[in-house]
């Protein structure tokens, strides 16, 4: 009886463990593949349908899971310390749990042109190839302005500085009902962008420590300036009011937000008309490179399907549809994107990147590969800082050393 009895349970027990490798948790060879993606209404869609056109063709299921962005990170991590992670995933940043997890690409990336210099590279493998190429940017809403008799720059010849753009603003909310002059996205990559156009090289290592440039403060000085609740709304940065929605509104003239934004506005604006501009300036041009990276995880029991769908994705043919639906600046070279939306406005962004000062691209790159080689992962923690100065809990020289302080900490043994 006793040997009946264990027989069941070690039965039961096989049963549960296979049970739970499919369970939708990363999921078992020929169950197909579960594609970890934060969704949205555009990007999202984009790689959903494409998943779809694969599995049409080959038959294999890929399950598109839109796991929100905030928990991302987390839960892949646990995955992967389960010793289950998906099959592969569309990330915007990386946490130290994953270095060693994740499969190289390089060939991938060779067979299909890719830029790799755009994608993360550890111990000569390409870890984590882009997916697609952002670049932040400037937006109007041009009824304000024609309603205010300003005009704006058009072409690179005639690009504002910060100074007369803020001029102009003014202007603006003097002669409509204009609620604020502008908003920028509670975001460290949109604060950055900022701070570039003001001479600022970032953070960066010197010796024993990080540090940054004169011109850092010069620029967080202005921006903290800016939050007075006339220019910018302190809401945005202290409270998490979506900037977005307020530039929808029709109340705000300008929102610096970036190049995501364009086919969700050319759909969904309806009640005035807006524009994409170039980004003023004070010292430089710069925009602010970002984009998401495509990640295949080593341990997942499909890395096979996994690669052989990113190779697939990457191909010229099929790459071409997927950065058409999704509104993407291609990162495959030689690829041809035919907007449907606004493409005059993918002309202006090509051009910022073309004209932008190296460390558009170089912070982005460097700043995102550690996340994933060092031992700890900083994220956000500029932006976490002057929330805290615009809440009036600290002073500015107090959240730049806190700043330095924890990059430092981080990133240098």
């Amino acid at each position: 009886m006793k040997k009946y009895l264990l027989s069941v349970l070690l039965l039961a027990m096989a049963v549960l463990v296979m049970a739970c490798g499919s369970n939708g948790e990363g999921g078992s060879e020929g169950d197909g593949m579960q594609f970890y993606v934060s969704g949205d209404t555009i990007e999202g869609s984009a790689l959903t349908q494409m998943s779809e056109k694969y599995t049409e063709e080959t038959g294999i299921p890929v399950e598109v899971v839109d796991v929100p962005y905030s928990d991302m990170e987390t839960r892949i991590t646990n995955m992967i310390r389960a010793g289950n992670p998906p099959a592969l995933a569309r990330v915007t940043g990386f946490n130290p749990a994953w270095n060693g997890n994740l499969l190289d690409l390089t060939q991938i990336a060779d067979d299909n042109n890719i830029d790799k210099d755009l994608g993360i590279t550890v111990d000569d493998e390409l870890v984590a190839p882009p997916l697609d190429l952002t670049a932040v940017g400037m937006f109007i809403n041009k009824d304000l302005f024609e309603e205010a008799g300003v005009s704006y720059p058009t072409s690179e010849e005639d690009i504002w500085t910060w100074t007369e753009f803020l001029e102009n603003i003014e202007s603006v909310l003097e002669n409509t009902d204009a609620r604020y002059g502008m908003v920028m996205d509670n975001s460290e990559h949109r604060l950055n962008a900022f701070l570039y156009q003001h001479g600022s090289q970032g953070f960066y290592e010197e010796g024993e420590e990080y540090t940054t440039n004169p011109e850092t403060m010069e620029g967080l000085e202005r921006f903290v300036e800016l939050n007075d609740n006339h220019i910018m709304p302190t809401s945005v940065w202290t409270s998490g009011e979506d900037a977005s929605s307020m530039f929808k509104s029709g109340l705000v003239p300008a929102y610096m937000s970036g190049s995501w934004q364009i086919t969700d506005f050319a759909t969904n604006i309806t009640d005035f008309e807006w524009e994409s501009v170039y980004l003023p300036y004070e010292e430089v041009r710069a925009t602010n490179l970002g984009g998401n990276y495509l990640v295949g995880f080593d341990g997942s029991g499909q890395e096979e399907m996994a690669m052989e769908f990113i190779d697939w994705l990457y191909q010229k043919e099929n790459y071409e549809e997927m950065a058409t639906l999704g509104g993407y600046l291609p990162v495959v070279n030689g690829a041809e994107v035919e907007y449907e939306h606004a493409p005059e406005a993918y002309e202006i962004y090509n051009n910022e990147i073309a004209s932008s000062e190296p460390v558009a691209s170089f912070q982005r790159s460097d700043k995102v590969r550690k996340q994933l080689v060092s031992q700890t992962s900083v994220s956000d923690t500029l932006d976490l800082e002057i929330t805290k100065v615009l809440n009036g809990e600290q002073d500015l020289e107090a959240a730049v050393e806190r700043v330095k302080a924890s990059m430092t900490n981080a990133y240098i043994d």
